[in-house]
């Protein structure tokens, strides 16, 4: 039982960062591309209040179920409380790619509730463009670190 539950929690896990990280990709390397050849028509607007709800559930999922993955491999509060898990490669890995998840939705929040909204009323998006694009690469850097995590590092 606890087998399965572990690679469904995989499973949608990686959904969720295959949702999240390809959707802000999309959005940087297409919707704004787009936009910027047809400005007019609004598209970056109306794709990002479109995927923000579907967004939003990828996030909660990455963190609601990365912390059960460490449970269900035995890194558990008491671990986490202790000072040489964190200096251990896997401890400073997973310290890095917490850090970062801190980051990108901190980004986000800020992105979304704050410079978008500006971007609206003035008509210039250049913040709010940057910061997209901060939040794909650090998700990109996201990515990366749990793949190191994978393989124990």
């Amino acid at each position: 039982m606890r087998e399965d539950v572990f690679l469904a929690l995989i499973a949608l896990h990686l959904l969720a960062a295959t949702t999240w990280v390809g959707g802000v990709l999309f959005f940087v390397f297409a919707v704004v591309p787009a936009a910027r050849a047809a400005p007019s028509a609004g598209i970056p607007d109306a794709v990002g209040r479109a995927f923000r709800p579907v967004a939003y559930v990828a996030l909660a999922t990455l963190i609601v179920t990365g912390p059960l993955l460490l449970l269900l491999q035995g890194i558990g509060p008491r671990t986490l409380g202790q000072a040489r898990f964190w200096a251990s490669a896997f401890g400073t890995t997973l310290a890095v790619k917490a850090g970062l998840v801190a980051l990108v939705l901190a980004l986000t929040v800020w992105h979304d509730a704050v410079l978008g909204p500006r971007a609206e009323r003035t008509r210039r998006p250049g913040a709010t463009r940057l910061v997209g694009r901060a939040i794909g690469l650090l998700s990109v850097a996201i990515l990366l670190a749990g793949l190191l995590l994978t393989q124990g590092l």
